[in-house]
């Protein structure tokens, strides 16, 4: 069968069997994560959702309080008591966007990334459906009070009330973020154009803010509710220069990253070594990324997000394969190049891990973080089993690393090439091949790393085989 591996006869349909000694074993000198309980991670992203549920019924309160109901009355009263209450949501859910993107520490260890990012996504579009709302409830009932047509009433409100120009421009650039954060969209938008219209949120909640400031009643009317909705930008605010601004810029000043060496590891794939000050002393596990910036003429500004490759030591490795104008670049990237680096980010590490034996199975360069992954994941042989999907033989990436590994015993490699996802019946990553390959599979957590089509394509399959989900854990390589 392709991707079998010579120097191990278990085959890849009898993996399953007892191990063969019971000596754990990881990378010298590696520091082996210890595990999150996800029963924890999912009580905690609760409390997260409980406490988003209490601060917007606490809004709806405070807009009761000072009288909010009495807008429901007369000519277009509905109407714009609707609007006035799409506007508070609306504005609150924009705070929590900007709050998502903060990149708070415990936020994210709270909810993990995948989660994460779906909440961003999801919270991001009803920002805008309740803002469009907020203006077209308003419009409505104002225009209904003054008996205007709904073009003049909007014209009258340009002219006449303040910062509402300013509204409509904040309104059209959430719109305009909205609108590129659509798959369809995403796949044809460079990443640096992606993230560039991104930051007009910030400009948008500016605007916001002024309008809020100037017409707004919670602001105009009830001094609770002026103090609340002040402390709320105030935090937001705070969140994002302390963990986007503030932290990034001491994190490099202590470390002083650099390019140490670029080392072809594929076709189209180099590793690229990253030396700096006390990079012991970082908390990254392996499996987690950071954003890298190379400070070179045309690409300081231009972050990168790449998993770590390897487990950190005495460099920082991380493995880049050319997928574009900016990943060709950095092919070719010079030593001693200076490096701008933030994060640790991400939840997909083996603290996730919850189960002894441990089912990983990597697409193309989604390879990387399951290799760091292997650094610092105490395993019996046959423990941990690694199914890597390549398009050719040749694209094989740490191949050598990982074939020593599996000498080693820490892990049951299978290299296994090919371009299409077959169907259940003929893919070597179908549900009989995973059935037959690895009989124990709903015993094991599984680890899935790779193209989106790839990456879905087995998520099904894990389901189909019943793997229980708090033992599937998985990142899509896309940006």
């Amino acid at each position: 069968m392709a991707g079998r591996d010579p120097e191990h006869p278990t085959a890849y349909g009898a993996v399953g069997g007892e191990p063969l000694t019971t000596t754990l074993q990881t990378r010298p000198g590696a520091r082996t994560p210890p595990r999150a309980p996800r029963a924890a991670t999912e009580d905690r992203a609760f409390a997260v959702a409980v406490i988003v549920a209490v601060n917007a019924l606490l809004i709806v309160g405070l807009w009761l309080r000072h009288g909010g109901l009495n807008a429901a009355s007369g000519p277009g009263g509905t109407a714009t008591a609707v609007g006035q209450v799409t506007a508070l949501l609306g504005t609150y859910a924009v705070l929590i966007q900007l709050l998502l993107m903060s990149r708070l520490p415990w936020m994210e260890r709270a909810i993990g990334l995948d989660r994460l990012a779906v909440w961003h996504r999801w919270n991001g579009f009803a920002a805008v459906w309740l803002l469009i709302g907020h203006l077209v409830f308003t419009t409505l009932g104002y225009a209904q009070g003054s008996r205007k047509s709904i073009a003049a009433q909007t014209a009258d409100f340009i002219s006449h009330y303040p910062d509402v120009l300013m509204a409509f421009v904040g309104l059209a650039l959430l719109i305009a973020v909205a609108a590129t954060s659509v798959r369809a969209a995403r796949g044809t938008l460079r990443r640096e154009a992606w993230y560039s219209v991104h930051l007009y949120a910030y400009l948008a909640v500016a605007l916001a803010f002024a309008h809020q400031l100037a017409v707004g009643t919670d602001f105009s009317g009830d001094r609770a509710a002026r103090v609340y909705w002040c402390a709320l930008y105030l935090a937001v605010v705070a969140a994002i220069l302390t963990w986007r601004v503030g932290q990034p810029l001491l994190f490099n000043r202590r470390h002083q990253f650099r390019v140490h060496d670029v080392r072809r590891e594929a076709p189209d794939v180099v590793s690229i070594y990253i030396a700096g000050r006390n990079l012991q002393s970082i908390d990254a596990d392996p499996g987690q990324f950071f954003l890298w910036r190379f400070l070179t003429r045309d690409g300081w500004y231009k972050s990168h997000p790449f998993s770590l490759s390897a487990a950190p030591g005495k460099r920082l490795r991380i493995t880049v394969k050319s997928l574009g104008d900016e990943t060709k670049r950095l092919q070719r990237i010079p030593r001693g190049t200076r490096v701008f680096a933030e994060g640790p980010y991400g939840t997909f590490t083996g603290r996730r891990r919850t189960k002894r034996r441990v089912l990983m199975i990597a697409g193309g360069i989604g390879i990387t973080p399951l290799r760091a992954m292997i650094d610092t994941m105490p395993a019996r042989p046959g423990d941990i089993i690694l199914l890597y999907r390549i398009a050719q033989p040749t694209d094989a990436v740490f191949e050598e690393e990982l074939r020593e590994f599996a000498r080693e015993g820490r892990i049951t490699l299978h290299i296994i090439p090919g371009t299409q996802i077959g169907d259940d019946t003929t893919d070597l990553l179908g549900v009989p091949a995973l059935r037959a390959g690895v009989p124990d599979i709903r015993r094991r957590d599984c680890f899935v790393c790779g193209p989106p089509a790839m990456t879905d394509a087995v998520l099904r399959r894990l389901e189909i085989l019943k793997v229980p989900r708090q033992q599937v854990h998985y990142e899509r390589f896309e940006f």
